[in-house]
């Protein structure tokens, strides 16, 4: 029986059973959070070497950092048993799920593609799970895949124990022979060969046939008529199973499940990209045949994955004829015009890939690109950037959440179809609530691609703004190149940017640019492209000279083409990043003067002017961004952090709130509407608010936040422990390690407080050297020097941030405590004053321990708006 407490976690509910132990529902006391706590059986522990093998394995799973794998977070042992804590997965288990029968293909495949993204991230790390099944993988309310008992059932590559224990074994004598468990065991395991990351893909394919039909591959009698099953009986397609599914998805999961290891997707990256490249099958469309499961979504494209054919047996061609049959068969039979009351907001999503081949899908990404561009110069409407919609490539969602997310009044989707020589582009307006407004199909040649591509324009934008003249609705007059080779590597490169997340594709899309360049020196998007292909690059290595490579590219874009308003404003971007704000200003008012309803170039104005002091020309700036996208939670974010910023607790407050109810499910808002009370004096909101991010996701603000408020109550190691985790999900902020130094120092841990302070001056350092103007760098450089006695660097330091930004009351504050480290109390009063008068948090500072010196000195609660104590 498990105590009611296990060292700081409290015991709520007991949650199942198992044959390692019981799991329990649990509170972390520390940092009022749910856990979930694994209480290991003595019975299990007593096996030989089994606690050696699970602090090896727990702490090799604690190294894993990834939204779909539920993390590890501590280790207990209390008496001679051992608890795992892991983080609490709000939801329902794959097997729960499964027992109210088979998925949609979407929702299926949605899945899989979120099981490939967790195993290839543990792969990376050397570890492979050997033990998925549905009940290890738990789906949130959003949809969310978490992939359980990492920890319990991984190894690195080569070194599977052949006598180790699953988790999920309740049988002693099958535990002592087999790892994992058999149903899902991929035949290598079985013959107790070595196993490596291709076993996972063996787990991963089983589960996907069991979601598309409700049912395992392999049936027997107890484990050894199973297991004759798995190696000798021939492998069941997911087709055969269940008619419905599409051929090429049942195709995937047949090579998943391949017998031999060589014949399988050899990492589960591979295997997410065959997923990512095949439209799901919905199950309740209509379909021309049971031999061709093709739906009206598939033709719209909804997630703009690259589609591919779905029936094995047509050729390209036919698949492609096919395709524009049931397109034009399934549309609305009377769509109405878009409604020109009020200013509509569009994204764009690349065009799927629809029975063509992969090297063709540069066509729906370049198609798109200029779709984006035609679209932006179209009056009255907000066009949304393309880098907007590149966090939904290859996730399949629906509609209602791309538009809640982004503020749309439009999603454009759509499909490329190439026959030969022949193109068709089909197009559809999207509603949020998924009905469509309008769409229409366009038809061409290979060699008339610009002109078709300006066919398309012209429909959608007449589609867009029935009120206006076909004059008023024209674009770009010049077509963007008349090299089509040079368009096809400048789409080429585009379709690798779609995918950033992909590593080396920043790298491979500047070599794809300049392919582009060479072809066409005049070709201002390629430029351009380039430009924004060396910032990713640069994001990716902080390479300082990469900067100036895209900032060159992107004025050599503009050379040539002054009216691109897209590269003005990734010019804007790098040009306040690198700390020439008064540039960025200036091409972000030709944006606005190019295109007036442009909320991007609103909401970085108004930042960037905010940073600047000017309070009064920001707000105006940022109202105009929330006028523009009213639903677009980023604009009222930017709104709150004005407000929060001058001291305007209560608009902040309403502000975040607003960000809260358009993204219920955003950690980062509830982060934010917490700040905001906390900085309002109101730490029981606050509290309540960060825990609610919490339960979003980990976010390193909100931990950091927690630990502000166990400091000001005297639990140190509390805070340390909150601040740990906010430096863990955020190693790279300099402000992080200087919290955590703080509460090491407090903790007597001298030599780590040290360690964390430097850590934080070398990071502020790095912020430096690509922005020398980072007032808010230099500020927290300034704190961290402070702290390790070097008063006079600290100084210097923190007047350069206050002549950077003479009016932010966060670099005022952050000089006020280099003055009371440094014992210059009078200074620290002054400037505390200016920083109070400015907007700064008179609640927070009033507890700050780094002003502690001050707190004797008259006239310093008045300061704070108090009384003195006499």
């Amino acid at each position: 029986m498990v105590e009611s407490c296990v060292g700081p976690y409290r015991i709520l509910e007991k949650l199942g059973s198992g044959g390692m132990g019981d799991v329990y529902l649990a509170e972390d006391t520390r940092l009022k959070r749910k856990v979930a706590l694994k209480s290991l059986s003595e019975t299990w522990l007593q096996r030989s070497g089994a606690r050696e093998r699970l602090l090896r394995e727990a702490r090799a799973a604690a190294i894993l950092n990834h939204p779909n794998i539920a993390a590890i977070h501590d280790i207990v042992e209390a008496g001679d048993r051992a608890h795992i804590v892991m983080e609490y997965v709000e939801g329902e288990s794959l097997s729960r799920r499964l027992s109210r029968g088979r998925l949609a293909a979407e929702d299926a495949t949605a899945i899989a593609i979120q099981l490939c993204d967790a195993m290839a991230a543990a792969h990376a790390q050397g570890i492979i799970h050997r033990d998925l099944k549905p009940g290890n993988v738990s789906l949130t309310r959003d949809g969310k895949v978490k992939v359980l008992d990492f920890g319990l059932a991984t190894s690195p590559p080569g070194l599977a124990e052949a006598h180790a224990v699953s988790s999920s074994d309740t049988t002693p004598s099958d535990s002592e022979r087999l790892l994992g468990t058999p149903a899902y065991m991929a035949p290598e395991q079985l013959r107790r060969r070595p196993v490596d990351e291709r076993t996972d893909v063996y787990g991963v394919g089983v589960m996907l046939y069991e979601l598309l039909t409700g049912r395992r591959p392999f049936r027997g009698e107890g484990v050894v008529e199973l297991g004759m099953a798995i190696l000798n009986e021939p492998t069941p397609t997911a087709a055969q199973a269940e008619p419905s599914v599409p051929a090429g998805l049942s195709a995937i999961v047949a090579r998943a499940m391949a017998r031999e290891p060589s014949e399988r997707f050899q990492s589960a990256l591979e295997m997410r990209e065959a997923l990512r490249r095949l439209p799901p099958s919905l199950s309740d469309a209509p379909t021309l045949s049971a031999a061709f499961p093709w739906d009206a979504r598939t033709a719209r494209t909804l997630a703009g994955v690259r589609a591919r054919p779905v029936v094995a047996t047509l050729g390209v061609a036919g698949a492609a004829i096919l395709g524009l049959v049931a397109y034009k068969w399934l549309r609305p039979p009377s769509q109405a015009a878009p409604s020109a009351e009020k200013p509509p907001v569009v994204a764009v999503l690349p065009l799927a890939n629809v029975g063509g081949t992969p090297e063709d899908d540069y066509l729906g990404v370049g198609i798109a690109d200029m779709l984006i561009s035609h679209l932006a110069g179209v009056p009255g409407l907000t066009v949304v950037s393309r880098s907007a919609t590149q966090e939904y490539e290859g996730r399949l969602p629906p509609t209602r959440r791309v538009s809640r997310d982004l503020g749309l009044s439009y999603l454009v989707t759509g499909a490329v179809q190439r026959s030969e020589r022949r193109l068709q582009v089909s197009l559809t307006l999207v509603r949020p609530d998924d009905s469509v407004a309008w769409g229409q199909d366009f038809e061409g040649t290979l060699d008339e691609l610009f002109a078709l591509q300006r066919r398309v324009a012209d429909g959608l934008a007449a589609a867009l703004r029935p009120d206006l003249t076909p004059a008023e609705r024209v674009g770009p007059a010049r077509q963007p190149t008349a090299d089509r080779e040079a368009f096809a590597e400048y789409a080429r490169a585009r379709t690798l940017l779609e995918r950033t997340d992909v590593s080396g594709n920043a790298a491979k899309a500047i070599e794809t640019f300049q392919r582009a360049i060479a072809r066409d020196p005049g070709f201002a998007l390629a430029h351009a492209g380039l430009g924004e292909a060396y910032w990713v690059r640069y994001r990716e290595t902080q390479d300082p000279s990469l900067t100036l490579k895209a900032r060159d590219a992107a004025i050599e874009a503009l050379r040539l083409d002054p009216d691109h308003a897209a590269t003005r404003y990734a010019l804007a971007v790098i040009y306040s990043e690198t700390g020439r704000a008064e540039a960025a200003i200036e091409e972000l008012r030709r944006v606005l003067a190019l295109q007036p309803a442009s909320d991007d170039a609103h909401r970085l104005l108004g930042t960037i002017l905010s940073e600047q002091g000017k309070w009064e020309e920001a707000l105006v700036e940022l109202q105009h961004a929330v006028e523009r996208r009213p639903l677009y939670w980023r604009n009222h974010a930017a709104l709150g952090h004005l407000f929060y910023r001058t001291g305007r607790h209560a608009e902040a407050i309403a502000a975040f709130r607003r960000v809260t109810e358009l993204q219920p499910d955003n950690s980062r808002g509830f982060q934010m509407l917490g700040t905001a009370y906390h900085a309002a004096g109101d730490e029981g909101r606050a509290l309540e608010n960060y825990l609610k991010s919490l339960e979003r996701g980990p976010d390193a603000r909100a931990y950091s936040n927690i630990g502000f408020i166990y400091y000001g109550q005297g639990k140190i190691a509390e805070a340390a422990s909150a601040w740990e985790e906010a430096a863990r999900l955020e190693p790279g902020s300099a402000v992080k390690h200087r919290n955590l130094g703080d509460a090491y120092a407090r903790l007597g841990r001298r030599s780590q407080a040290h360690q964390a302070w430097e850590r934080g001056v070398a990071l502020a350092q790095e912020s430096l050297r690509i922005n020398p103007k980072d007032f808010a760098s230099l500020s927290m450089l300034a704190v961290c020097e402070a702290k390790l006695g070097r008063r006079a660097d600290a100084r210097r330091h923190a007047a350069e941030g206050v002549a950077l930004s003479p009016n932010d009351a966060d670099t005022l504050y952050e000089k006020a405590i280099v003055h009371a480290l440094a014992d210059e109390p009078d200074l620290a009063l002054s400037t505390l004053d200016q920083a109070l008068k400015r907007g700064y948090s008179a609640s927070l500072a009033r507890r700050d321990e780094d002003l502690a010196a001050l707190r004797s000195l008259p006239g310093f609660r008045a300061l704070l708006g108090e009384p003195d104590s006499k």
